[in-house]
């Protein structure tokens, strides 16, 4: 099932179509693009561009060239679409895993917003971040210097289910500079209410209760910058 969205971030109107099989604009994906620093003649990397609005605001916010990746053929044509619909034409889409695609190749900026809900059972690919949640997230960190030119930055977010003093210092051990771009909290989902009590014995996962008394999480926007 697919429908047309208007989106509003950042004084742009992007239009979308929402594939209801590939993952859409989250809440961290709008906070990635509120809080995208300054991308004027820049090569961006966009891993796992999903619907591609982050490719979509990164063109509109300046990027010269961007290569968006995604491990699904059907989030690649709903890309594909989706660029056509907003008038963008410096974006090349690829199909392959994290790095796989752009093997040789390095950028001034790489964009993701990889899967991080926890679980022993897998969820949807686009949202299963592993038993711990950091299967990709620690893979995208990992291999990022290989991908970056000098004083290139990684934009990146990290859920406190997974831990994000974690990825602070993994960040850090990989002689990151590291800054915060943004920060937001959400609500508990239904899917993550029915996890909840593995959740609680996860060593790294933090949340804490609303006003409303529900558990909520927060979420933390790094800018990663490779000296």
């Amino acid at each position: 099932m697919s429908r047309v969205r208007t989106i509003s971030i950042r004084g742009l109107t992007i239009k979308l179509l929402v594939d209801s099989k590939v993952y859409p604009p989250s809440f961290t994906t709008r906070l990635i693009a509120k809080n995208l620093p300054s991308l004027d003649c820049l090569d961006v990397l966009d891993l796992g561009t999903g619907s591609g609005i982050l490719a979509i605001v990164a063109s509109k916010l300046g990027a010269c060239r961007i290569i968006a990746t995604d491990i699904s053929r059907r989030a690649l044509d709903n890309a594909s679409i989706n660029l056509k619909m907003n008038n963008v034409e410096n974006v090349e889409l690829r199909y392959g895993s994290i790095y796989q695609s752009v093997e040789n190749e390095k950028f001034d900026v790489i964009i993701s917003n990889p899967p991080m809900t926890p679980s022993v059972r897998p969820f949807p690919r686009y949202t299963w971040g592993g038993a711990d949640g950091r299967m990709m997230l620690d893979r995208v960190i990992l291999d990022a210097s290989k991908h970056l030119r000098k004083n290139g930055r990684l934009i990146i977010p990290t859920i406190s289910l997974v831990g994000i003093d974690k990825t602070w210092r993994l960040l850090t051990s990989l002689g990151f500079k590291i800054k915060v771009l943004g920060y937001g909290w959400r609500p508990f989902g239904d899917k993550l209410i029915k996890i909840k009590e593995y959740i609680d014995r996860l060593e790294h996962a933090d949340y804490f209760y609303d006003k409303f008394w529900r558990p909520c999480w927060r979420v933390i926007l790094y800018e990663a910058i490779l000296p």
